[in-house]
């Protein structure tokens, strides 16, 4: 604000507020060039802190402030976009019914054990992998297969974590729990490619190794 409406009586304030926004900004990003740095590694965090400390140093610091800003806010960005479709995958299986002691039991998914007996309604996600003991149902495997036309279940067939039942019922012997599923793999596949890297980025990144410094 003191910044647009530019007045002259407010310059000492509006420059001491903006420097302290860079550097409070810039500090995060500095301590991750840094450690870039111990490995050799020339990152945008230090081609941002260079920009910063630059524009400290020449008096531009509007231009500082706002550098370090977008950084920021990109990077939250980012992380939120990540977070958000790890959230999104994972709540697909939250709860399920396991079959302890004779009594029907609502735990969380992640608290189902190998060989406990899950039972699965009409409507409800599969929050194992497992073998049908009894029970017949039509399974929409699409989250896993991606083929639309739901597969019939009978004993001694194979469920898969991820996957809704859309007519029937199954009771079903937890095979894989948690982290082993079939849909936990792919819920870790999702991320890892989200965190890779394309051949054309690693190739803009090589090209910025060089190019970048010599700008």
């Amino acid at each position: 604000v003191l910044w647009v409406t530019g007045a002259p009586e407010s310059l000492l304030l509006r420059h001491g507020m903006l420097g302290v926004a860079a550097v409070v900004a810039g500090y995060p990003i500095a301590i991750n060039a840094i450690q870039a740095i111990r490995f050799r590694a020339f990152s945008i965090e230090l081609l941002v802190t260079i920009a910063v400390i630059g524009a400290l140093a020449i008096g531009e610091f509007v231009e500082a402030a706002v550098v370090s800003f977008l950084f920021l806010f990109g990077a939250w960005l980012e992380a939120r976009s990540l977070e958000r479709t790890r959230t999104s995958l994972a709540e697909l299986i939250d709860l399920a019914t396991v079959l302890r002691d004779g009594e029907r039991v609502t735990v969380p998914a992640d608290e189902v054990e190998t060989g406990e007996e899950v039972i699965i309604m009409t409507g409800e996600r599969i929050a194992v992998d497992g073998t049908v003991l009894s029970g017949g149902a039509e399974v929409s495997e699409a989250s896993i297969t991606g083929e639309s036309v739901p597969v019939t279940k009978a004993p001694g067939d194979r469920v898969f974590a991820g996957t809704i039942i859309e007519t029937g019922f199954l009771s079903a012997e937890a095979t894989r729990t948690g982290d082993d599923t079939t849909f936990a793999r792919m819920i870790e596949l999702v991320e890892e490619a989200q965190e890779t890297k394309t051949a054309r980025q690693r190739f803009l990144d090589r090209f910025a190794k060089y190019y970048t410094p010599a700008i």
